[in-house]
């Protein structure tokens, strides 16, 4: 059995793990959000690229 120290570190430690794991997925979000971003950039310029063709074509 645990005395009450070694059971509050344990917990403790528990917690930290659980924080760690809460701001990798932050972080992975703020990256996700990043590329979603990066993309919606590329299809406007190739949107943009596209119309500008299509008008001199004509």
């Amino acid at each position: 059995m645990l005395s009450p120290v070694d059971a509050l570190k344990e917990l403790r430690d528990q917690m930290v793990m659980n924080r760690r794991k809460i701001v990798d997925q932050q972080e992975s979000i703020k990256n996700l959000q990043a590329e979603i971003e990066a993309i919606d950039r590329a299809i406007a310029d190739e949107e943009s690229i596209s119309r500008k063709a299509g008008s001199k074509a004509t």
